[in-house]
């Protein structure tokens, strides 16, 4: 088979379970420059952004990867249309600029899809208010930005929109847009970031907890350590420590400069339904608005077989491991997507699946959960330690370099300086479709096409390890299920070449298993990739079957409402 040129580190089986304990040894004997608290896409762009300035990193969570609110998002990279009316031009206009570097230098991942954004008698917005709002997005998307939006906004008439969307409510349209914006799947959005920053040396480990801080003279020069998965701790050393551990933010910040709230995070809670788009029956992505209070939420197409609903904004003051959907969530998100689509065919019967997250927005008093800014923020407490929170998933390369700018301000690491935008650099997983496809017809393996286009899409050039793993097993290209497109060779893919430690990280992070496959089914599913997981770990039994008990516990809590 021809090979494209692959970057080595990314594909050497250094970064994965069976070598985490040379990880945790170079925690202990190296004196880093940054050490990152919390691996979300903050954290993971500021680690990434770091070594590309040549700093040595290092970066830690007490959860998996993306195991907080950087799996659990819309899934969307987009400026955020909805924020203009409230003002902020600026966020726009960076997260708009962040989407056009991404969608041209990680093409697999961020895939165009186009918004309907529909005038309705008696609603919140005109027609010249949705013009007017699309014409601005599409400037501030081109407007001194190197990479381009993927399309203009077009205006329609109500016929035009009764024929790309069928099945929309007819009563009350009186016309809209159509505009554009990206698909992503942000837990691997959030792996591949941090694989950047290990391909260039940096040291990043999961389940692995800070507990306190060690100063010298009051200032932090490092941190203490849990190794959840040995019950081990130790101490590591760092010039800089950074705090970017979103909605744990306020845990981790012991002193506060007076002008900060206290505490610094209003979490509010976020939860998606998924279904087949077959059971919706829509064509292309949606803005609605909710028929209980006027909140806007969308209804997104993931591909050509699934749909998502959601978010919900509500203030949260629950457990922040893991968050559930309330059937309150679920009823939210029903009575208004079936006013939307009367045809639609949803309901708790054919959920696929549910997810919820929580935001870290910025404390702002006075202001409802839908209207509090999605602007980050950024403190040097008197201790030494830098925090980063808040901000949009789309801006994370943006907040990263800002943060960058706040750390030059205070003298750290001059040699580090760069020009604006240095890190909007192709990512080295990024892979053009075309590419893919010759490569693929090459390989020689044949595989479904709908398979192939997953694996592409959701792994980039790591899609030809796969296609390589195929070669050597060709039982590694059974799907897990029938009725969707992931397979076995993907799995293994995730084994080895990355840090993976549990099965719900398998269907939870590295895969989007927990979405996409009925729960009803998720038990099947579950003892297929745990013998997968048990002959790579060489896990005993009693191991197996408890990763499986854990896992099948967490998909019956995202489903409890409904029993």
């Amino acid at each position: 088979m021809n090979e494209v040129k692959l970057e080595p580190r990314l594909f050497d089986e250094s970064w994965n379970f069976k070598n985490r304990d040379h990880y945790i040894n170079n925690l202990q004997e190296t004196e880093y420059d940054i050490f990152v608290i919390g691996a979300g896409i903050t954290g993971a762009g500021v680690a990434r952004e770091a070594t590309m300035r040549g700093l040595r990193v290092a970066i830690v969570d007490m959860q998996d990867f993306a195991g907080g609110t950087s799996s659990r998002s819309s899934k969307l990279g987009h400026g955020g249309i909805r924020y203009l009316s409230h003002g902020d031009i600026d966020l726009v206009k960076e997260a708009l600029h962040e989407r056009n570097w991404m969608r041209v230098h990680i093409p697999h991942l961020i895939r165009p899809i186009p918004f309907l954004f529909v005038e309705l008698e008696g609603g919140k917005y005109k027609k010249r208010d949705i013009k007017g709002a699309a014409k601005l997005y599409d400037f501030l998307s081109d407007k001194d930005s190197e990479f381009k939006n993927y399309k203009p906004f077009q205006m329609l008439s109500p016929e035009e929109i009764f024929k790309i969307e069928p099945h929309y409510i007819k009563e009350g349209v009186l016309g809209g847009a159509v505009y554009y914006d990206t698909n992503l799947d942000d837990a691997r959005l959030t792996l591949e970031t941090i694989k950047e920053a290990v391909i260039r040396g940096a040291d990043a480990v999961s389940y692995c907890k800070v507990i306190s801080y060690f100063k010298d003279n009051g200032k932090i020069i490092g941190v203490n350590c849990m190794d959840l998965e040995n019950n081990y701790n130790f101490r590591v050393k760092a010039k800089l420590v950074i705090n970017a551990t979103g909605v744990w933010t306020d845990n981790l910040l012991e002193s506060y400069p007076d002008e900060i709230p206290k505490p610094l995070i209003r979490p509010t809670k976020g939860v998606h339904l998924q279904y087949r788009r077959k059971n919706i029956k829509n064509n292309n992505a949606a803005i609605v608005f909710s028929k209980k209070d006027g909140r806007a939420f969308f209804v997104l197409p993931r591909d050509e077989d699934f749909t998502i609903i959601g978010t919900t904004d509500t203030d949260y003051k629950g457990e922040l491991v893991n968050p559930y959907c309330s059937k309150e969530d679920a009823d939210y998100l029903i009575e208004s997507t079936n006013y939307y689509f009367p045809n639609a065919q949803i309901s708790y019967e054919n959920i696929l699946s549910t997810y919820a997250g929580i935001r870290p927005l910025v404390m702002q008093k006075g202001k409802s959960e839908s209207d509090i800014s999605r602007k980050h923020i950024i403190i040097f407490s008197d201790d030494g330690l830098l925090t980063i929170t808040g901000g949009k998933l789309t801006e994370w390369r943006a907040m990263a370099e800002d943060l960058f700018n706040h750390i030059l301000e205070k003298n750290y690491f001059p040699k580090a300086r760069k020009p604006k935008d240095f890190s909007k650099q192709p990512f080295i997983i990024g892979f053009n479709k075309n590419e893919w496809l010759k490569k693929l017809k090459q390989s020689g393996i044949n595989i479904e096409s709908e398979v192939a286009d997953h694996i592409y899409q959701q792994y980039g050039k790591g899609a030809i390890k796969i296609l390589e793993l195929i070669k050597g097993d060709h039982l590694l290209g059974d799907r897990i299920l029938k009725d969707n497109n992931f397979i076995k060779a993907e799995i293994v893919y995730t084994l080895r070449y990355e840090m993976t430690l549990h099965l719900i990280d398998v269907f939870c992070r590295r895969t989007e298993m927990a979405l996409w496959i009925n729960h009803k089914e998720v038990s099947k599913a579950a003892h297929i990739v745990a013998d997968l997981m048990q002959k790579e770990y060489l896990w005993d039994d009693e191991i197996k079957l408890k990763e499986i008990s854990q896992y099948l516990d967490y998909i019956e809590k995202t489903v409890a409402f409904m029993k």
